[in-house]
């Protein structure tokens, strides 16, 4: 593909998720509101997490995994228990893009039986690694589904430095409305999170779920 086509193709797509109805990024920016999310849970860090967001005193949105979810239940059930939001991230972390429509819905379908009802009222659902495509898009779309994406990617599956972390999700890097990223199952994000929160508030931001950033 030639770097031109590849430009132009990355542009539409921007513009599509931009517009595209149901498919949420950046929140409201008339206040110092923000959503902290994350990715590929449960899994047996799930309890420090949920200990470290008790602790800070702020609800985060999770994204989860189906099969990951059918074998945990009892860490579904406590993330609501503790005021967290939670939606699909996909059953077993495939790409989108790579599946039919079929295998699509059936996995999506699964994954909410794993989840449960969803108190957002439509299902939410967050692409594995964001990647979406626009047969996956519109299924997903005339089905029901919000798409929850992202505005700030920490990028702790990559970067391990807590040091590091924290400056990538700095108050100068951060915006009214922003919606960052963070994955389950890292030592390194939960050395690194007490410190984004505490620099986040004192900049005057408050930390709420995806559902209240976007909530009209």
């Amino acid at each position: 593909m030639a770097p031109g086509t590849a430009a132009v193709r990355r542009m539409v797509k921007s513009l599509v998720f931009d517009h595209a109805p149901r498919v949420l990024s950046r929140g409201p920016a008339d206040r110092k509101r923000i959503a902290i999310t994350f990715d590929d849970g449960p899994d047996g860090d799930t309890p420090r997490y949920l200990d470290l967001m008790e602790t800070l005193g702020i609800p985060g949105t999770f994204f989860l995994l189906g099969d990951r979810a059918k074998a945990h239940p009892e860490l579904v059930r406590e993330y609501v228990r503790r005021g967290h939001q939670i939606a699909s991230h996909g059953y077993d972390h495939q790409r989108f893009t790579a599946l039919g429509v079929r295998t699509l819905l059936d996995q999506c379908q699964r994954t909410e039986a794993a989840l449960g009802t969803q108190l957002t009222g439509r299902p939410w659902v967050r692409p594995p690694h964001g990647s979406l495509g626009a047969t996956s898009l519109v299924s997903l779309l005339a089905t029901g589904y919000t798409l929850a994406m992202w505005t700030l990617d920490s990028c702790d599956y990559g970067e391990k430095s807590p040091d590091a972390l924290v400056a990538r999700c700095s108050p100068e890097r951060v915006r009214p409305g922003e919606v960052l990223l963070f994955h389950e199952g890292q030592d390194w994000t939960l050395a690194a999170l007490p410190r984004i929160v505490k620099n986040l508030q004192a900049a005057g931001y408050e930390c709420v779920t995806m559902q209240d950033l976007f909530a009209t």
